[in-house]
């Protein structure tokens, strides 16, 4: 297994990675420098850097620099990451004494990483999200409709760089889901319950888990925020549909979070009624045992008492082994980023509802 085989299909990342070694950082970082110097000669060439009236020049939008600043970096830099993240994970697996992988397992769950099909449909998706979104700028009054022409265009190149990106990235990261079943779904796994990290070893698969929450927040948040500009400038019905994505958010980060947590839960879980089974048995050949000597040896007794009792010590504590592969810590900081993107429009729910109260 190499690092390559996860994204071979994809010229994109082949150039970026195996031509120029870039980092998923590094690439989040340049997509920042690039998109903001383009952006910033379209508006020079168009002559709408600052404007007056309804419409916003590009140094007054600051919808178009949190695009810049956020948006990009975000979707380029997970674009990448979603390959090495895979690698990095199943490599650890295959260290680890938890799981026997086999390099063979492995090569079979390779293939849909390969598939042509998955560029040609992201280029489609690209293409349509760059024609649509051409398409609805005569609508708002942000620097991309301020002319009409050159900027619109400028953020129509941007929003199909994104969404190219952007498909191939939910692509990945739905079949890493998919690999994750294959591998841990079927296998008992050997849980450390006492490994430091409190995750029974699997903290590598918890911390994963929330890097793609983590990517979906971003998102929901640039949705709530393009929600929170079209209520400002009156055509939020227009775009009525932004609604329903912000509905389906939570579940989208629901599965993204523990769609690979359930991956390893069906083994832990497993792995802790077979402890559980093998002293509940042991238990109940002792119990039998003590039973038949109440009338004998009071030593005897004594010491089968508290075999009996070691055995419920030691069912309990095992009983409070984990079935999850992730704490409390990680929980707390998937709920706080899930919450986080829905602040703009309760914010804004809550100056609607001041408003009309007390007007």
């Amino acid at each position: 297994m190499k690092e390559q085989d996860f994204y071979s299909a994809d010229p994109l990342a082949c150039w970026l990675i195996d031509k120029y070694s870039l980092k998923p950082v590094n690439l989040g970082l340049i997509s920042i420098f690039i998109a903001s110097i383009i952006y910033l000669i379209a508006a020079t060439v168009s002559q709408t850097l600052i404007l007056d009236g309804k419409y916003l020049g590009l140094l007054q939008d600051w919808f178009a620099w949190v695009w810049i600043c956020l948006l990009n970096p975000v979707i380029f830099g997970y674009y990448l990451w979603s390959f090495k993240a895979i690698h990095q994970l199943i490599q650890y697996l295959q260290k680890t004494d938890i799981v026997d992988v086999s390099e063979t397992e492995i090569n079979s769950v390779l293939f849909p990483y390969q598939q042509k099909w998955r560029k040609l449909l992201a280029l489609a998706i690209a293409i349509a999200f760059g024609i649509w979104y051409i398409s609805v700028q005569k609508n708002v009054y942000n620097w991309t409709g301020s002319d009409g022409g050159l900027p619109a265009f400028t953020g129509a190149i941007n929003g199909v760089a994104i969404f190219y990106s952007g498909t191939i990235l939910v692509l990945t990261l739905m079949t890493n889901v998919w690999v994750l079943h294959k591998l841990l779904g079927s296998k008992q796994l050997k849980i450390n319950p006492l490994h430091p990290d409190r995750c029974g070893g699997l903290s590598p698969l918890s911390q994963y888990s929330l890097n793609t929450a983590y990517l979906v927040a971003i998102f929901g948040m640039m949705i709530t925020l393009s929600n929170y500009q079209f209520i400002t400038q009156g055509i939020a019905q227009k775009y009525w549909y932004f609604n329903l994505i912000i509905v389906i958010y939570i579940p989208i980060s629901l599965v993204c979070f523990f769609g690979p947590l359930l991956a390893a839960r069906k083994g832990m879980k497993k792995a802790k009624e077979e402890l559980l089974s093998e002293i509940a048995k042991q238990f109940q050949v002792d119990y039998g045992r003590t039973h038949t000597i109440l009338s004998g040896d009071a030593e005897i007794l004594k010491k089968e008492s508290a075999k009996l009792q070691e055995l419920r010590s030691l069912y309990t504590l095992t009983n409070e082994f984990p079935v999850w592969p992730f704490d409390i810590t990680t929980l707390r900081q998937y709920l706080l980023s899930v919450a986080t993107p829905l602040l703009p429009l309760v914010i804004k729910f809550g100056e609607y509802l001041f408003k009309n109260i007390f007007k």
